[in-house]
């Protein structure tokens, strides 16, 4: 009877056995589909900063190809690998989407469907859809109007579509809930991605290339000379300042050397008038290198106040970057300049625009206003983000 009993138990704890296993086997069914899923936002978000990489490194390809090429058709190779760049960002959104619907086990109504993509997948969404109209809108303007300039209807709206894509996968990147590598390299890498969007935005109202075969859109000397000399160092040094949150001891190296990477295979190495100035094109990455070893070594020396101290090194290396855009964005960045000191000159002889311009403008007149320029900028950049409402969504800015 007592072999009975305990035959009896042993088939009970032999079912409860079972019973927990397939528990645990469905709860895993359950769970790994939404963990698989929540780490394919990462790439997602990273395919998107690529999408915009190539579609910003086109754009500026295009301005050397309007310059070597009597471009007036909207089928160019600098259109293709932008339009590539698009479909990327398109294709990885709307993946993302699946997978966000897909995660909602119960999606009664429309809106509910709405709440289940992330927000920073909506921006993202919001920048291709303004990106592929912009793209039906720039063939139709070649198609009626040939031959256009820098800054075109269409060419606005693209670079706007791109700021919208890049900010959401920032700040999805930024967002995302992993210490890994990966991650903190792609945001990284968004950054310097950011970075150059926005000054892109700025050489759209300043650089003397918006006359088309219609419409000139060029901007006035002085006002190319004022915005030229203050916002491009503002952006830089508001992008630098932010991006000091992430826990990296080389990010100012990443980020910079992600925009060269860019400029170099775009606009230096594009064409034979600049091929040659790669080498000293490439020594611009000893500015940021040199400002992480400094900030690797002075990261415990807080004599004072370590909360004052630290946040005087963030200011002091972003304003430090700014000083540089000159030559990281060359040869764009001189040529902002040109028409306001009437130099005659075209862009592939910037060499020659830089030498007239370097101990006349730049170093005794640019650099002291554009150091000013960051500072104010970033003193007036805390002080909104110290009183916007936005403060959560935005907590990457300022940290």
């Amino acid at each position: 009877m007592v072999s009975n009993r305990n035959a009896a138990l042993d088939m009970i704890r032999i079912n409860l056995s079972k019973s927990n296993e397939f528990y645990i086997l469905n709860l895993n069914e359950k769970l790994l589909p939404s963990l698989s899923s929540s780490s394919a936002f990462l790439w997602i978000y990273f395919l998107v900063g690529l999408g915009v990489a190539l579609q910003v490194g086109a754009a500026n390809w295009d301005i050397i190809w309007h310059g070597l090429v009597n471009v007036e058709s909207f089928f160019s190779p600098p259109h293709t690998v932008l339009y590539s760049g698009v479909g990327l960002s398109l294709i990885a959104t709307i993946v993302g989407i699946v997978i966000s619907i897909r995660r909602k086990f119960s999606l009664k109504s429309p809106y509910s469907v709405y709440r289940s993509i992330p927000d920073p997948l909506k921006l993202i969404a919001l920048g291709c859809l303004v990106e592929v109209f912009s793209g039906q809108f720039d063939n139709w303007w070649h198609t009626n109007f040939g031959f256009d300039g820098l800054l075109s209807p269409p060419h606005l709206m693209l670079i706007s579509g791109m700021f919208l894509s890049i900010m959401g996968a920032l700040i999805g990147t930024h967002f995302f809930e992993s210490r890994r590598k990966f991650k903190i390299i792609s945001e990284m890498i968004c950054y310097g991605i950011l970075w150059m969007i926005s000054i892109n935005f700025v050489f759209m109202f300043t650089l003397p290339f918006s006359e088309g075969q219609y419409f000139n859109f060029n901007p006035s000397p002085t006002a190319a000379l004022i915005l030229g000399s203050t916002l491009p160092s503002i952006f830089t040094a508001i992008i630098f300042y932010s991006l000091q949150n992430i826990q990296f001891p080389f990010r100012m190296t990443v980020v910079t050397a992600t925009l060269m990477a860019i400029q170099s295979s775009a606009t230096i190495t594009s064409n034979n008038y600049f091929v040659g100035l790669l080498p000293l094109y490439l020594l611009n990455i000893l500015i940021p290198i040199s400002l992480d070893v400094i900030s690797i070594f002075t990261k415990n020396y807080n004599k004072v106040s370590p909360k004052s101290n630290k946040n005087h090194k963030r200011i002091i290396f972003s304003i430090a970057i700014s000083f540089f855009f000159i030559t990281l964005f060359f040869p764009w960045s001189v040529n902002m300049f040109k028409s306001f000191f009437e130099i005659n000159l075209i862009t592939f002889e910037s060499v020659l625009i830089f030498e007239q311009l370097l101990w006349n403008f730049i170093v005794p007149v640019l650099m002291p206003v554009s150091s000013m320029s960051a500072y104010l900028g970033l003193l007036i950049w805390k002080k909104f983000y110290e009183h916007s409402k936005l403060t959560e969504k935005f907590k990457i800015v300022a940290g």
